[in-house]
């Protein structure tokens, strides 16, 4: 923490001679001392270096006229003085009216000691209190700097040494090239302490954590400072594109080619990947409907268009779809994603289109690998299941998961005979489409009305194909709640082993 002008005149040896601040007010926090300074002669600013306390009893002053007592207040602001502090009494018995007045106008602290004190017990304290601050300070940095150079054995690279600054300072980092070129991390989002990185003496870019200034975040950009502009060097070419550090990242955790979870964690941290409170993480799968669009075609567009929807995001493919790891609110996730599945099938449509997958909400980077896993299943089971939504979640598909866990196929297809085989049957003779029949008046919720709209048919035409329904399986009241959920969970059945994708959907829909 730097010596403040607030921390001077809280020193006992300054207490004791009752100090009034005078001239400009304000300002004791963000005026650093850099050092304490005894001077009686006038023309003292052109040996002052900026940031010093002047402490003077005004004898140089003596017999001057205002202008000079002006001049003199100027002068010591342009060189940047912290504070100039009167002894009152020897020189003056009040402080000079053009000197204050001078002072208040250029921004210059003037602090009148009415009470007389040895400069000499100032100094000392003063100088004191700065040394053991400035000592402090280059303890942390040393500190800071191991840490980091620990981080960096863990990941290197620009991108993890720019996660790992994120996490010892508790703040997002920035890493920004000379041209505004972002790097590594996260965008400016407010100013922050910062270190410029020098690479063959030319400033290269610069480093800054967002946030509130302290001890910490100075000391982690001063120690960064070094240490980036070596990975830099080490591997120019490694700085060029976050995307392609964020698409090697969700390759690792897939593939679990990583040294730590905190390896992970800083290196989400390197590429922006920042879960701000509220929000948690989820791994989606993005694939495409049509076999005839090509990857290529359409990967930059999810990266583009993710970016504009999510607060973060990473894009990478694998096997043929993209892998997309987001924070989303924990309140609104369904809606954050759906906005951007809609955005994706507007610009895309042409290329027939996405189905968007998304796994459960974690918490941390290192739990994406199993809400991606999820993804991935849920994909599948969407494209098994001839889907049409375009936006499916795992929890949307949960009872056919577990069905897929706990019963092995022979079962299913032994369960689905015994409640809907009278049905299929008669379908396979006729091609009435019973069963899609009946699977449009559940999802209905039993409502003939809306289910004779879904399917484009008369309601009288639907009450006939109930009744028919009903005595092919028996009798059966479809009202009944038992029966309705064995035919329900027997349907689920059914949709699972079509296993003909799209077309089987439009085939029951031919049949309609």
């Amino acid at each position: 923490m730097p010596f403040t002008l607030r921390d001077l005149l809280a020193l006992p040896a300054v207490q004791g001679a009752r100090p009034e601040l005078a001239g400009h007010q304000g300002g004791l926090d963000e005026r650093v001392v850099r050092w304490v300074h005894t001077s009686e002669i006038q023309d003292i600013a052109p040996l002052l270096k900026g940031g010093e306390a002047l402490l003077t009893t005004g004898l140089g002053l003596v017999a001057l006229p205002p202008e000079a007592h002006r001049a003199y207040a100027a002068a010591l602001a342009r060189v940047g003085l912290a504070a100039l502090l009167l002894e009152l009494g020897r020189s003056f018995p009040t402080a000079p009216p053009a000197l204050l007045d001078e002072a208040a106008r250029v921004g210059l602290p003037v602090v009148l000691l009415h009470g007389v004190v040895p400069f000499i017990e100032v100094t000392e304290a003063a100088h004191a209190a700065i040394l053991e601050q400035e000592v402090t300070a280059l303890r942390e940095v040393a500190e800071q700097r191991n840490r980091l150079l620990q981080a960096m054995a863990e990941s290197p690279g620009v991108v993890g040494l720019v996660g790992a600054c994120s996490q010892l300072s508790g703040q997002p980092a920035g890493l920004v090239t000379a041209d505004g070129e972002l790097v590594a991390g996260s965008a400016v989002q407010e100013p922050g302490d910062g270190v410029d990185v020098l690479v063959g003496g030319r400033v290269w870019g610069r480093l800054t954590l967002h946030g509130p200034a302290g001890p910490r975040t100075r000391a982690t950009a001063e120690a960064a400072g070094p240490l980036l502009a070596l990975e830099v060097q080490r591997s120019p070419s490694g700085t060029s594109s976050r995307r392609l550090s964020a698409a090697q990242l969700l390759t690792d955790l897939m593939t679990g080619r990583y040294a730590t979870t905190g390896d992970l964690a800083s290196r989400a941290l390197g590429v922006g990947f920042v879960v701000r409170p509220g929000h948690s993480v989820v791994g989606c799968v993005v694939r495409s409907r049509s076999s005839r669009s090509t990857l290529p075609g359409w990967l930059q567009t999810v990266q583009e268009r993710a970016a504009r929807h999510l607060p973060a995001a990473m894009v990478a493919e694998r096997d043929g779809h993209v892998l997309l790891a987001a924070a989303v609110p924990r309140a609104g996730t369904r809606r954050a994603l759906a906005a951007l599945t809609a955005d994706l099938n507007t610009r895309l449509g042409a290329m027939g289109g996405v189905l968007v997958c998304a796994g459960p909400l974690v918490d941390d980077v290192p739990a994406l690998a199993g809400s991606l896993q999820s993804a991935l299943d849920t994909s599948d089971l969407a494209v098994r299941m001839a889907t049409a939504s375009d936006l499916v979640l795992s929890e949307d598909v949960a009872l056919y998961q577990l069905l897929l866990t706990v019963v092995d196929d022979a079962a299913l297809e032994r369960f689905t005979l015994a409640q809907l085989g009278p049905l299929l049957q008669h379908d396979a003779r006729t091609g009435a489409g019973l069963v899609m029949t009946l699977d449009t008046l559940f999802v209905a919720g039993m409502s003939k009305s809306r289910a004779a709209d879904m399917l484009g048919i008369r309601r009288q035409t639907l009450y006939g194909r109930v009744e028919r329904m009903s005595q092919l399986l028996g009798g059966v009241d479809l009202e009944q709640r038992e029966v309705r959920t064995a035919l329900d969970l027997a349907l689920l059945c059914w949709r699972l082993r079509l296993n003909g994708g799209r077309a089987g959907a439009d085939a029951g829909t031919a049949q309609r």
